[in-house]
């Protein structure tokens, strides 16, 4: 039902408090109100307030109530250098105005060059200590053994006793089991001959129980404790990684389920519970850096605060890619979290290029068809347009959904055929796919693929204390990297085969004892089959055994249970 009464001040005030954010509209607004009756009971503006400050909360009642009329005055535009006020964290935020063209984004190829080494035919240990070497050994050595002697305890672990007891996690990514007790135990079906003779249970209990990296404890930091084992990594990631055009930025999870302040909860991912990390990668998967999240003190450069957490990010791994010192065009790829129109203008500026998806409200007002009309329109639809002086371009695209992409390197053209499934029709169909979406399709799944790859043969032994995950997953990683250089470089083994070769190099190179000692049985030894009382006989034995039922000594035993028992026993070890 229509309203042909005029607007009071004070809806037109709310109206226009409620404004979204997202409209960069600077035009001045004038609110014409008429005059309030007389009335000489009511207070007037002089009498509510300072004259100099007239606020919407010192206007008096009848002022509020009167018609009024709202006017709109000049138009819209936004300086390069305008800054917004800055919002309740203190964060400003940079606005700017775009002039935009219907037409592609012509931007001259880009010739990449050749600078790759020669391959290198190394044995898998031989690529797995490129990164745990010396400096890695030494850091946890030392720090593990400060921390035992501040619990009163010989601080003795060697180097040799450190590879010993990471190749041993190494086997427990593919030889799992419960308790890590297990691996010790004197049975059949759990023992593991191969950790049990290279090093004691208490012994492999010892070093895990100190494992240490630092005590130094910085308090702005969240993650000071396996922060110089983060560093030294990512250091060693970025000093062995291939030179490759383009690479991905986005988040990876580690999987935790105690209590931490950092601990996050992401619905819909694989691992939904556990540390987040933000991680560049290569295509294949081959991780170049690796920052962990932990709120507003996460350790991206200082000087991208303003523009956000995302593009701290990104921009933050660009200065990683940037300092290899080669000057090339790198082309980084990340997805909606992190685009923005600012975070394209920077890139620009630093001489590389990229391409991400983004929402629509971080466009900048880009004059696109709205997302209701290009749905009615047929699949493989788009749109798209230009900013004036050619710096990127942002398109939305008809797919399974619609979705807006932006880049700053590639355009529209040329177009590719994608193969898709029509629901309508029953069928494959084939449709147009933009350059730019190929290019994101193409190089965006690098970290997922590095998460998948982990998690396949991820370290099973557990410790109490919250930081152990992020070591072992330091491991893990280190593992994974060594991988892809040994395929990069034509190795024949698949991910299985390389991390066995690494974990039994490591094991049988640093043992110490060659052979186990006596060891009490299993209390489930035979536990079921001695009494199904089928085929049990007693025979002698030229070595003297122990009982197990009554431990004396004796020169008899079962022939189907293969154990020592006296006669007197053999009746009641059997029932």
């Amino acid at each position: 039902m229509a309203n042909d009464r005029p607007l009071a001040a004070h809806e037109i005030l709310d109206a226009l408090e409620n404004v979204s954010d997202n409209e960069e509209d600077y035009r001045e607004r004038l609110i014409c109100i008429l005059p309030p009756p007389v009335d000489p009971d009511c207070l007037t503006d002089e009498d509510s307030g300072e004259e100099d400050n007239v606020t919407l909360n010192n206007l008096p009642r009848n002022i509020l109530l009167q018609p009024a009329e709202v006017m709109i005055q000049g138009q819209i535009m936004v300086s390069d250098t305008e800054e917004e006020p800055s919002d309740s964290t203190g964060r400003t935020k940079r606005r700017r105005t775009y002039a935009w063209r219907k037409r592609d984004l012509a931007k001259n190829p880009v010739n990449w060059p050749d600078v790759q080494g020669a391959c290198q035919d190394k044995r898998p240990i031989e690529w797995f200590e490129n990164f745990l070497d010396e400096d890695v050994i030494s850091l946890l050595v030392s720090e593990s053994n400060k921390y035992a002697v501040k619990k009163n305890l010989p601080g003795d672990i060697t180097t040799e006793d450190m590879k010993c007891f990471i190749g041993i996690l190494l086997v427990s990514g593919y030889s799992w089991l419960p308790r890590r007790r297990m691996y010790w135990e004197n049975s059949p079906d759990t023992m593991n001959e191969l950790i049990s003779s290279a090093m004691t249970r208490d012994r492999f209990d010892f070093i895990f129980r100190h494992l240490h990296v630092n005590d130094n404890l910085d308090l702005q930091d969240k993650y000071t404790k396996v922060r110089p084992l983060v560093t030294l990594l990512n250091k060693k990631f970025l000093e062995f990684s291939r030179l490759e055009e383009h690479y991905s930025v986005d988040e990876a999870m580690i999987p935790y389920y105690g209590r931490h302040g950092c601990k996050q909860h992401i619905k819909g991912k694989p691992i939904r519970y556990g540390f987040k990390a933000w991680v560049g990668a290569t295509r294949l998967g081959y991780v170049l850096w690796m920052e962990l999240y932990q709120g507003a003190t996460t350790m991206c450069n200082p000087i991208y605060n303003e523009l956000g957490l995302g593009a701290s990010v990104v921009l933050t791994f660009c200065d990683v890619l940037i300092s290899r010192g080669f000057d090339l065009p790198y082309h980084v790829v990340f997805d909606n979290f992190f685009t923005g129109t600012p975070l394209l203008e920077e890139i620009t500026k630093k001489g590389l290029r990229c391409t991400g998806t983004v929402r629509e409200n971080r466009t900048s007002s880009c004059p696109l068809i709205t997302s209701k009309l290009l749905k009615k329109k047929e699949r493989g639809a788009v749109d798209y347009r230009t900013t004036h002086d050619n710096t990127f371009i942002i398109a939305k695209w008809h797919d399974n959904n619609i979705f807006s992409i932006a880049s700053n390197a590639v355009g529209i053209n040329p177009k590719q055929s994608a193969k898709r499934f029509s629901q309508s029709e029953k069928r494959n169909i084939v449709i147009e796919e933009p350059h730019m979406v190929s290019i994101y399709n193409k190089y965006m799944g690098g970290v997922d693929r590095s998460d998948e790859n982990i998690s396949h043969y991820r370290i099973g032994i557990r410790g109490k204390k919250w930081y152990m995950p992020l070591l072992t997953h330091m491991i893990d990683l280190a593992e994974h990297n060594a991988w892809q250089l040994y395929k990069i470089n034509h190795g024949k083994l698949d991910h299985f085969g390389f991390r066995r070769r690494v974990a039994i190099a490591l094991i049988e190179s640093n043992r110490k004892n060659a052979k186990r000692g006596p060891s009490r049985p299993s209390h489930h030894e035979h536990a079921d089959s001695r009494k199904d009382q089928m085929n049990h006989l007693v025979i002698p034995q030229s070595k003297q055994t122990r009982c197990r039922q009554c431990h004396k000594k004796c020169l008899t035993r079962c022939k189907k249970c293969d154990v020592g028992v006296c006669v007197k026993c053999f009746e009641t070890y059997h029932s």
